[in-house]
C-alpha cells in the first residue's frame, strides 16, 4: 500500500509498543507522550540519557526517541550506552531535536540511529517514521 492510504492505515497500533521518551523539556516530553499515547502507544518518559538508562535497567522499550543536548547526558551518549549493551543493542533509536546539521545527522547514522526528526515536527511525521519502522 503507498500513497494516502498507507497514511491513514492502521489508526491504532495493534498491541503495546513500549516507547522511551528522552527530552529534558517538559513540554516535549509531554507533547510526545500525549501525541503517541493516543495510537495506543504505551509512553515512557526520562528527562536525561542517565535517567532512560534508569528506566532501562528494568524496563526494555521497543524504541527510543531521544534529544540530542540534554544535561547530565546527551543523546550520543545515550546511545554510544543503548549500542555497547547487549540485551539493547538492537532497540531503534531515532533522534528528535532541533539540531539539522549535516555532520551530526552524519554521527548519528555512523553510530545506527533509525531516523532522525527535526524540531519543530508535525505529529504525523512523527507517527510516520515509527510506522516506517514497523514500530
Amino acid at each position: 500500500m503507498s500513497g494516502p492510504e498507507a497514511r491513514r492505515a492502521p489508526q491504532q497500533v495493534r498491541g503495546p509498543t513500549r516507547v522511551l521518551v528522552v527530552d529534558d523539556s517538559p513540554v516535549i516530553r509531554l507533547l510526545l507522550e500525549d501525541v503517541l499515547s493516543a495510537v495506543g502507544y504505551e509512553v515512557w518518559v526520562a528527562e536525561d540519557g542517565a535517567s532512560a538508562l534508569a528506566i532501562m535497567a528494568s524496563r526494555r522499550p521497543d524504541v527510543v526517541l531521544t534529544d540530542l543536548n540534554m544535561p547530565r547526558m546527551d543523546g550520543f551518549a545515550l546511545l554510544t550506552e543503548i549500542r555497547s549493551r547487549p540485551a539493547f543493542a538492537e532497540v531503534p533509536v531515532m533522534i528528535v531535536s532541533s539540531e539539522d546539521a549535516e555532520s551530526k545527522m552524519a554521527r548519528g547514522r555512523a553510530a545506527g540511529v533509525a531516523g532522525w526528526i527535526v524540531k519543530p515536527f508535525e505529529p504525523a511525521e512523527l507517527i510516520e517514521a515509527l510506522w516506517r519502522l514497523n514500530i
